[in-house]
């Protein structure tokens, strides 16, 4: 049972018409995860993964301006095809604990990604400075479009 600290949390939910395993590859693969990756009008750059727990998965990011934003995680577990769990930050600090769990459902998956943040503060500036309710929701988007598209 997950523990839940509301004041310090960021959950996004979205619900998609598909088989979990095929949303897990989506997610997962290496060859599929940085094609629809990030808010909208973002792409990733200097790739690397290390798809194992202890391992990393670092990019950057590039919004549409052209800012480069440094991502660097460390995948604290991984049960396929239900549950990736990882930190989040930038190479030089954790911002968060990313946990995306994956649940069959009568129409398909659905998706929880949660974020859990070391204080309710920051996890306030990262929603009101970047957006990250709207980014959120469109980086959900971006996945369940690229799942019609490329996997089915």
């Amino acid at each position: 049972m997950v523990k839940r600290d509301k004041e310090r949390e960021l959950v996004l939910q979205r619900e998609v018409p598909f088989a979990r395993e095929l949303v897990w590859t989506a997610m997962t693969g290496q060859a599929h995860v940085n094609r629809w990756w990030g808010p909208d009008g973002f792409r990733n750059e200097n790739v690397t993964i290390d798809f194992r727990v202890g391992g990393a998965w670092t990019f950057e990011m590039v919004g549409p301006d052209g800012t480069r934003y440094p991502n660097h995680s460390v995948f604290k577990e991984i049960t396929p095809p239900s549950r990736l769990v990882y930190d989040h930050g930038d190479g030089e600090r954790v911002w968060f604990e990313s946990s995306i769990t994956l649940e069959e459902t009568a129409a398909g998956t659905l998706i929880t990604l949660r974020h859990l943040f070391p204080s309710r503060e920051s996890r306030d500036e990262v929603i009101q400075k970047y957006g990250a309710v709207e980014g959120g929701e469109q980086h959900l988007a971006k996945l369940e479009a690229y799942v019609r598209e490329h996997l089915t």
